[in-house]
């Protein structure tokens, strides 16, 4: 004879099954709360991990605002430790009625068939490691542990990114450093994009329409090719540069937009070693 408990742990089993086949994926997020456990970086000599996680997302999916305060609070924790890009793409990220901006890319689409694909919301890429999960792309109640794991690992390279915005022209030039503080071996790539941050536009909730949703870390563009730019891995203590040149679209708020660069594994591996992230000013 089942108990009462019994029965309603197996109610509670049921709901988590069902759930999980939806196509959009619905998860209790705590509220936000700053803990900053990891301080941000004061100085270019103090080189720890970072990760680097690549949500998924569009203004049509209900359920991603949850994603994306689970993120926040993330953030919240892990301070600049912890970097993120919204990448709006599929069928949710098409415009609303409503919206004055398209959030989505071609590279967004590019990078959910590179990634992905991706085959539920709110879902993330974490270092693009899959965790022994088969999948580089997770959920959200898994993105807390993963991150945790990843920033446990000791860092193998370090980034510096040193942007230059001519403002009468809107020219963006980025010069990214890796420096290698470990040997390292294998096909690597070097991937930059540019993200805008408090783009506030309309959003669809499980409550309906938000108006005036801000959207954070948005992907506007890459600067090298979806899949990176191959780079030589080398020794110790070496290290090689890359420049970038973008003019940004008058549209874009300068003022909220910052480089990302990260050093991964050549596909089909993808692995994130480091990534950094400046903004234009």
């Amino acid at each position: 004879m089942f108990t009462h408990f019994t029965k309603k742990i197996i109610l509670f089993a049921l709901i988590v099954f069902a759930f999980a086949a939806c196509q959009e994926v619905m998860t209790d997020i705590d509220p936000p709360s700053v803990n900053n456990t990891n301080p941000p970086i004061d100085s270019t000599d103090d080189v720890v991990r970072r990760v680097l996680i690549e949500e998924f997302t569009g203004v049509q999916c209900v359920n991603c605002p949850q994603g994306a305060q689970l993120i926040e609070n993330l953030i919240n924790t892990h301070g600049e430790r912890l970097i993120a890009v919204s990448i709006h793409a599929g069928f949710f990220a098409n415009p609303l009625s409503q919206s004055q901006f398209d959030l989505s890319t071609d590279e967004g689409g590019q990078l959910d068939a590179l990634i992905g694909p991706v085959q539920a919301y709110p879902s993330a890429a974490i270092n693009r490691n899959s965790f022994g999960t088969g999948n580089k792309i997770h959920f959200s109640p898994s993105w807390a542990g993963f991150v945790d794991e990843e920033l446990a690992l000791p860092p193998e390279l370090d980034i510096q990114i040193t942007n230059s915005f001519n403002e009468n022209n809107g020219e963006l030039t980025s010069n990214i450093a890796v420096n290698f503080l470990e040997t390292l071996t294998g096909d690597l790539s070097l991937s930059v994009m540019v993200t805008e941050n408090n783009i506030v536009d309309a959003q669809l909730d499980t409550s309906g329409l938000i108006e005036d949703y801000t959207h954070k870390h948005v992907l506007r563009t890459m600067l090298t090719n979806v899949a990176g730019n191959p780079i030589a891995a080398q020794a110790t203590g070496t290290s090689l540069e890359e420049n970038f040149t973008f003019n940004i679209p008058a549209a874009w708020n300068v003022d909220n937009c910052s480089v990302v660069a990260f050093v991964h594994r050549t596909a089909p591996d993808l692995e994130v070693l480091q990534v950094s992230e400046k903004k234009l000013f």
